[in-house]
C-alpha cells in the first residue's frame, strides 16, 4: 500500500511545484477510481482448486461488501463538482473522495472474509469489446476529411457489427471461449451452498490439521536455515523465497508465525477459519472465499487513484482557480486510461523488483563464476563475431538493393498518374506492412526450417525483414522531395528515367545512405539474437557456452559484443556526419 501512496504524493508534489493543474490531477484520480471500481481485480477470491481463483472487481464484490460503493459515488460527485462548481468546493470534494478512497481498503483488509456465490454476467466483454473498437475507429474517422471520413465511418460501423455477429455465433464461442461470462458478480451464499461448505470442512478436517502443523514446521525450518551461515548464495536466495511465501501464508490466515492452532469442527459456514477456502463440493456449486489480505493489482491502483484525487483536491483548495486549465476533463480521461493500461501491463508481466532483490545473490554468483574471462577463447569469438558482422552487412545490402526499386512504386507522388501505377502503390505498401509485421526472429525460425542452421538463414531473414523497413523509409523520403527540380525536367520533355536520375536521386540519396547505415546498426544487434535460434555467429556461440556453463568463455563474447557495438556505432555516425 505504501508504494501507490508514495507515487501519488510524488505526482501531487511535482504538479504543485510545476504550477500544474490540480483539477486535472483530481479528474485523473476520480476517473481512475471509477475505472478501478468497475474494471480492475481487487482481491483474491479462491475456491478449492487453484484454477477456481478469481480476481474480482470491487463492483463484483459490492453486492456482498456494499461499503465499497462509497468511494466511486463520492468520486463521481467530486468529479462533477470540480467541473461545474467553484474551484475550492471542487477541491474539497476531491480531497474528501480521495481520503475515503484511501481509508476504504484499510477497512476492507481488516474486515471479515466472506463466503460468496459467484455468477457470471454474459455479454459484458463480447459486447463491450466491439463497442470500444467501434468508438476508437469512429474517433479516428472524425479526424479525417471528405471521402476518407465517410470511408472511415463506414468501417467504424461495419467492424463492431461484424465482431458482434461473430462473437454471438458458435464460431465466436469456439474462438474466444474466455469472453463468455468473463465478468463475475458476487451474491450471498444460499442455505444449500452453506451446508456444502460445512460438509466439506468436516470431511477434510484431518487433512487441514496436518496442513496447518506442516506450515508451522516449515516456518521453524526456514527460520533455522536463515540463521545458519555457510550456505551458497543460490541456496540462501531459495530460503528467502520460502520465507516470504510462508510468511504471506500466515498473513493470509491472520496467524502468528510459527504458531498454528488445531482446527475444530464447525456447525455453520460462517465459522470457517480465516484464510481457508471452501471445499471441492462447495466450490463446484459456485462458492468462493474472499481473502481480504491477498490484494490484486487493482487494490494498489485504487489507492494510487485515491491518492491522486486527494492531492489534486488539496492543490485546488490551496491555489483556487489558478490550479485549473482548459481541457482538464479530456486530459484527465486520457491520463486515466494510460495509467490503467500501464498498471495492467505491470501486472501481466509480473514486474516485481522484490524478486530481483531476492535473486541478486544469484546474479553476483554468476558474475563471480564468469570472471576472469577465458582469454584463450578470443580467437574463436573473433571468428564468430566476423560472421555476425557479415550477416548484418549482407542482409542490409540485399535489402537495400530490393528496397530501392520497390520504394519508387511505394511513393505516392510517383504513382498517381494512372490506375496501373496506383495499383502497384497499393500492392507494394501492403507488402511492406505485412513484411514489417513479421519479426526477424520469426522469419529466422521459418527459414531455418527450410535451409537449415547457419549464417545463410540469418542473413536471408534479415534481408527479407529489412526490405520493408528500408522501402518504407525510402518511399517517404521520395514523397517529401522538392517538386521544383522534377517539374523543371518534366517541362522540357525529359524521360522518366532522367527525371528520377537528375531530379529525384540527388535529393534523396544522402537520406538513403543515412537510413541504410542506421539499419545496418540495428541489423547487427538483431543478428546477435538470431544466433540463439541457430542462425550462426556470436549469438550461437554465446548460447552454446552458456548452456555448457562455460561462463568465463561466455564473458569473452559479452565483452567483445559491447566493444564491437560501440565501434560500429562510432564508425556509422562518422560516415553519416561526413557524407550526409
Amino acid at each position: 500500500m505504501s508504494t501507490p501512496l508514495l507515487l501519488a504524493i510524488l505526482a501531487a508534489g511535482i504538479t504543485w511545484l510545476a504550477r500544474g493543474s490540480g483539477r486535472r490531477l483530481g479528474v485523473l484520480g476520480s476517473v481512475g477510481l471509477l475505472i478501478a471500481f468497475f474494471a480492475l481485480p481487487f482481491v483474491a477470491v479462491v475456491g478449492a482448486r487453484s484454477d477456481q481463483a478469481l480476481g474480482m472487481t470491487p463492483f463484483g464484490l459490492s453486492f456482498v461488501y456494499p461499503l465499497l460503493w462509497t468511494a466511486p459515488v463520492l468520486a463521481l460527485v467530486a468529479l462533477l463538482l470540480s467541473l461545474r462548481g467553484s474551484a475550492r468546493v471542487g477541491g474539497l470534494a476531491l480531497a474528501g473522495a480521495g481520503l475515503v478512497g484511501i481509508g476504504l481498503p484499510l477497512v476492507f483488509q481488516n474486515g471479515s472474509e466472506q463466503l460468496l456465490s459467484v455468477r457470471s454476467v454474459p455479454g459484458v466483454l463480447e459486447v463491450l469489446f466491439p463497442l470500444v473498437i467501434g468508438v476508437a475507429l469512429g474517433l479516428l474517422a472524425l479526424g479525417q476529411r471528405g471521402r476518407q471520413r465517410a470511408y472511415g465511418l463506414v468501417i467504424a460501423l461495419a467492424v463492431p457489427l461484424t465482431l458482434l455477429a461473430l462473437l454471438a455465433s458458435g464460431t465466436g464461442e469456439r474462438l474466444f471461449p474466455d469472453l463468455r461470462g468473463y465478468y463475475k458478480l458476487a451474491a450471498p451464499v444460499a442455505a444449500q451452498q452453506a451446508a456444502l461448505v460445512v460438509n466439506d470442512w468436516q470431511a477434510d478436517l484431518e487433512f487441514y490439521n496436518e496442513d496447518a502443523q506442516k506450515l508451522a514446521r516449515d516456518w521453524q525450518t526456514v527460520r533455522r536455515q536463515l540463521a545458519t551461515g555457510g550456505y551458497a548464495s543460490t541456496e540462501r536466495a531459495k530460503q528467502r523465497r520460502d520465507f516470504y511465501r510462508i510468511r504471506q501464508d500466515y498473513a493470509d490466515r491472520r496467524l502468528e508465525p510459527g504458531t498454528v492452532p488445531t482446527l475444530q469442527a464447525i456447525s455453520t459456514a460462517g465459522q470457517l477459519p480465516f484464510g481457508y477456502a471452501p471445499g471441492p463440493d462447495a466450490s463446484e456449486a459456485g462458492v468462493r472465499r474472499v481473502l481480504v489480505r491477498r490484494a490484486d493489482y487493482g487494490f494498489g491502483a485504487w489507492i494510487l487513484f485515491a491518492g491522486l484525487a486527494l492531492g489534486g483536491g488539496l492543490i485546488l483548495v490551496g491555489r483556487g482557480a489558478l490550479a485549473q486549465e482548459r481541457g482538464d476533463l479530456r486530459n484527465g480521461l486520457l491520463l486515466a486510461g494510460v495509467v490503467t493500461a500501464v498498471l495492467a501491463g505491470f501486472n501481466s508481466t509480473e514486474f516485481n523488483l522484490r524478486e530481483l532483490i531476492i535473486g541478486w545473490p544469484n546474479l553476483v554468483d554468476l558474475i563471480g563464476r564468469s570472471w576472469p574471462p577465458d582469454t584463450g577463447f578470443i580467437s574463436e569469438v573473433m571468428k564468430q563475431m566476423l560472421v555476425t558482422v557479415n550477416i548484418a552487412l549482407i542482409g542490409t545490402v540485399v535489402a537495400a538493393a530490393f528496397a530501392l526499386p520497390l520504394s519508387l512504386l511505394a511513393a505516392r507522388n510517383l504513382t498517381f498518374r494512372n490506375a496501373l501505377m496506383r495499383f502497384s502503390y497499393v500492392v507494394t505498401r501492403t507488402f511492406f506492412n505485412v513484411d514489417r509485421g513479421v519479426d526477424t526472429l520469426i522469419l529466422a525460425l521459418i527459414i531455418v526450417s527450410a535451409v537449415g542452421l547457419g549464417p545463410f538463414a540469418g542473413a536471408l531473414a534479415m534481408a527479407v525483414h529489412s526490405i520493408a523497413d528500408l522501402g518504407k523509409l525510402y518511399s517517404e523520403a521520395i514523397e517529401n522531395a522538392e517538386r521544383g527540380p522534377i517539374e523543371a525536367l518534366e517541362s522540357v520533355g525529359a524521360p522518366g528515367t532522367s527525371v528520377i536520375r537528375w531530379g529525384l536521386m540527388p535529393q534523396v540519396l544522402p537520406l538513403f545512405l543515412s537510413y541504410t547505415l542506421y539499419r545496418f546498426e540495428i541489423n547487427f544487434r538483431v543478428s546477435i539474437v538470431l544466433g540463439f535460434v541457430g542462425a550462426g555467429g556470436i549469438g550461437f556461440l554465446l548460447n552454446e557456452t552458456m548452456r555448457a556453463f562455460q561462463y568465463q568463455q561466455a564473458m569473452v563474447g559479452i565483452i567483445t559484443i559491447v566493444l564491437v557495438v560501440n565501434l560500429l556505432d562510432f564508425i556509422s555516425a562518422e560516415i553519416r556526419r561526413r557524407l550526409v
